[in-house]
């Protein structure tokens, strides 16, 4: 697909105007039979902008049922991209005429996202089974080339650092833009998100109506190398983050009236 030229009316959240850049997108989808025992997929994409921007993602996916007793599904998913026009926030500081007194201020972000839904039943019996499902998920962003937009419509930006602006980071991690006589901050902070959710649930209907479920639950979450690539080994660090477990019975009797 292509998307062409245009002037975007979102873009800064309520503010002008503002261009948007040419781009194309390329996606696909490859499997097997569904019909076959172990099923195997892969749908992946493909974006980039003539302005610099781009972006890839993988989603392969295997699942069967190699028994009469188990089944499982496996749904790992990786993506990666340069976004050139990330919305940062405004400022009214210096007053600029072009934009109606406010900077619309903006910057690249580099994104990767790593996760996985992992699935397995197990029947012992009829009546008996073993439910598991995990999910570990790790994301993170590094924001940088900040600037702003210089007029109304236009797609390109007034990068802080030339045209006679400075920008240095501080000791918080935010940024002090000088701009002539006029001094303001742009806070974007970088961050490395981690999730880790389970949960396993023994089920046993111990006679028709009635069942007992045993559930464990664990919910994490954490942060991690803030702003540095996600890889493979960030889904184990998801594993480790702080959390909580908890422990559930459920019991339900179904009691038949004549």
């Amino acid at each position: 697909d292509i998307s062409l030229r245009a002037q975007s009316d979102n873009a800064t959240w309520g503010g002008p105007l503002m261009g948007k850049s040419m781009s194309r997108d390329f996606w696909g989808n490859i499997s097997n039979n569904y019909s076959a025992p172990f099923r195997l997929s892969l749908e992946a994409y493909y974006w980039r902008s003539e302005n610099g921007g781009w972006s890839y993602g993988l989603d392969p996916q295997c699942s069967g049922r190699p028994g009469r007793r188990w089944g499982f599904s496996v749904s790992p998913h990786y993506d990666r991209g340069i976004e050139k026009r990330q919305y940062v926030g405004t400022d009214t500081t210096g007053h600029p005429v072009a934009t109606f007194g406010t900077r619309y201020i903006f910057s690249s972000i580099e994104q990767s996202t790593i996760s996985a839904q992992f699935r397995l039943n197990y029947f012992f019996t009829p009546d008996l089974s073993l439910e598991a499902y995990v999910e570990p998920f790790a994301s993170s962003g590094r924001y940088y080339d900040f600037g702003e937009l210089p007029a109304p419509g236009r797609r390109d930006l007034r990068h802080y650092g030339t045209d006679g602006t400075t920008i240095s980071k501080q000791e918080d991690g935010s940024y002090l833009v000088n701009d002539g006589p006029s001094s303001f901050e742009v806070s974007a902070d970088d961050f490395g998100y981690l999730s880790y959710r389970s949960n396993v649930v023994l089920r046993w209907e111990f006679r028709p109506g009635s069942t007992l479920y045993l559930v464990w639950q664990q919910n994490r979450l954490g942060d991690r190398d803030l702003g540095r690539l996600v890889r493979p080994r960030s889904l184990w660090d998801a594993h480790r983050a702080d959390g909580e477990n908890f422990l559930a019975i459920k019991f339900s009797y179904w009691w038949a009236v004549t």
